[in-house]
């Protein structure tokens, strides 16, 4: 028998004005009028609504205008980062908040953050109001700090430096664990599997699959967690599709490949939820064909070693009744 396992990692797009599995930032609404930017020459005072690492955070990100504003905005300013509720006599001027989800902001359905683009002709009803997407790794929320900053002076998608304003980046989040440290690393409890192919073929392979997922409600003798459930369906686009093939490079000889794809918004280059998952069934008879998919389908999981039945069953024993 041989049976393998490949992995294709996702990176998690955030999307946005920057705007999560999504992006990197959204402009809000303008506001209304005056000859100078409201910023211009000014010290910029900004609270900051956040933990002791987020507030250094903003720090980083801020510091970047202090040195780039008269370069990309056109005018000097600085800015400075409030001690925790200090308050100016003359008022703050922005206010950045970190969230759990940003609102509504443009037209990205995903951001990471939001700010009103601020100008010339525009007024600013202070505080400014910022918002930040929390759970962010340091260097991706700091880039959202620039690019909501950058709204703030002035700045659009379109204008430079691109590397900061541009409308859509690639965000990490903090460390999260990997699919392989997690008891059920799918996304939903309910996992739905498709039987590819058509005809008389498709129907003999049917049987194999149902005996198959029977072990796998029945717990796979304690490798699927309590709480995971299994259905067939006819979708193709189903958690887990099961396909026959009479050859492929996964493998030398007869067998089954199990084809991981999933996120990996920390961006360590490990998968940290599974998406989607095919088990190709390499030359098998039909009657070899439970074996090989409760095989793989459980190797999804990762609660420990793989069971008896699965790990001990010869080649004879994978064809017959091999789980009661």
């Amino acid at each position: 028998m041989d049976s393998r396992r490949a992995g294709v990692v996702t990176l998690l797009v955030l999307l946005g004005g920057l705007a999560g599995c999504g992006a990197v930032v959204e402009q809000a609404e303008s506001l209304t009028g005056g000859d100078e930017h409201p910023f211009a020459g000014e010290t910029v005072t900004v609270a900051v609504e956040g933990t002791d690492r987020e507030r250094a955070l903003v720090a980083d990100g801020l510091a970047y205008w202090d040195h780039n504003a008269s370069e990309y905005a056109g005018f000097d300013v600085e800015f400075q980062v409030l001690a925790p509720g200090a308050t100016p006599e003359t008022g703050t001027d922005v206010h950045l908040r970190f969230v759990e989800t940003v609102g509504a902001c443009g037209d990205t359905e995903f951001p990471a953050g939001c700010a009103p683009r601020i100008d010339a002709s525009t007024g600013v009803d202070r505080p400014a109001a910022v918002e930040v997407r929390r759970g962010l790794a340091d260097e991706s929320t700091r880039l959202v700090v620039r690019h909501e900053v950058g709204h703030l002076l002035g700045l659009d998608h379109t204008d430079r430096p691109r590397d900061v304003m541009a409308h859509e980046r690639d965000l990490a989040t903090l460390s999260q664990p990997n699919a392989t440290e997690r008891a059920n690393p799918w996304n939903d409890s309910t996992l739905t599997v498709a039987l590819g192919g058509a005809g008389e073929v498709r129907d003999r392979y049917r049987a194999e699959l149902d005996y198959a997922l029977e072990y796998v409600r029945e717990g796979g003798d304690g490798a699927v967690p309590a709480d995971v459930s299994v259905r067939v369906v006819e979708s193709e686009t189903a958690d887990i599709t099961v396909s026959r093939v009479s050859a492929d490079d996964c493998t030398a000889g007869e067998g089954s490949c199990l084809f991981l794809e999933g996120t990996d918004p920390d961006q360590d280059g490990a998968i940290e939820r599974y998406t989607s998952a095919e088990i190709r069934l390499v030359g098998l008879d039909t009657d070899a064909a439970s074996w090989h998919i409760a095989f793989q389908l459980v190797d999804t999981f990762h609660t420990g070693d793989d069971p008896d039945r699965l790990d001990d069953a010869d080649t004879r024993e994978r064809r017959g009744a091999w789980h009661g």
